[in-house]
């Protein structure tokens, strides 16, 4: 045992020796330069949005208007398929009654679920995990002239909601880009874990916001009761992205301990 012992030690003194340290450390900060592109921003057309230019409800912040200024940086560095997903797929028509909105739900549902099955396996799981979020988005603002004075408030709501889920979307897909030697030397993707436990604390923040309004809309409580729901959606989306982002900062590699 003892002779085992100080062969693994030798062998990883050589490796150490022979300079392994320095190229990990540049294959490191290359990693690290590349993922800390990944910032919030704002997406170049909304997912059933009206307009495509639309005002920030998160801030004025300096932080902020850097994000707006960085318009479709986030879209690059998503793989091709789910960069489509975020480009321009028409505006959601509003709706003026219960039955259109439920009406106008299902077939929104039915579009994600074939854009699903049709994603190649790599991304499946991405798009898969980035659909509720999207058919709340497009209930949201589909129901905007239901929700009286509310409604715009609510569709600026949807659409940070839409602008985050592109942002995280593409710090996912960085985290499963991760190749195995990096994360066997590095560990997870620090970068883009932080990127999501940002949008997430924003999230939940613009949730709050969102359940407050609707209580206090004069709406009916079958109204209520469908948009709760996808509100219940958006909260189950940020918990799974916590425990994503909590998981990879927890991820540590064999040289995790010199950086």
């Amino acid at each position: 045992m003892k002779k085992y012992l100080y062969t693994t030690g030798a062998v990883a003194l050589a490796i150490a020796m022979s300079g392994a340290p320095a190229l990990a450390l540049a294959e490191n900060q290359g990693s690290e330069q590349e993922v800390s592109q990944v910032r919030p921003v704002t997406a170049p057309v909304l997912a059933g949005s009206t307009t495509a230019q639309r005002p920030s409800i998160v801030g004025s912040s300096e932080e902020e208007n850097e994000s707006a200024n960085l318009e479709g940086a986030e879209h690059a560095k998503l793989p091709p398929r789910i960069r489509a997903l975020f480009a321009a797929e028409g505006t959601t028509t509003p709706v003026f009654s219960l039955a259109a909105l439920k009406q106008s739900i299902e077939q929104r549902k039915h579009e994600l679920e074939q854009e699903e099955a049709s994603s190649t396996p790599d991304e499946q799981k991405l798009v898969k995990d980035t659909n509720p979020v999207r058919l709340a988005v497009h209930s949201l603002l589909a129901s905007k002239d239901l929700l009286g004075g509310i409604g715009q408030q609510v569709s600026e709501i949807a659409k940070h909601m839409n602008d985050s889920v592109a942002t995280t979307t593409a710090a996912e897909a960085q985290i499963q880009s991760r190749g195995f030697f990096a994360r066997f030397l590095f560990g997870g993707d620090k970068n883009a874990a932080t990127t999501i436990a940002d949008q997430v604390a924003q999230n939940q923040k613009q949730i709050d916001n969102l359940t407050a309004l609707l209580g206090q809309a004069n709406i009916s409580a079958d109204v209520q009761a469908t948009l709760t729901a996808q509100i219940t959606a958006l909260k189950d989306a940020q918990t799974r992205l916590q425990n994503l982002a909590q998981k990879e900062k927890k991820a540590w590699g064999l040289f995790s301990w010199r950086f």
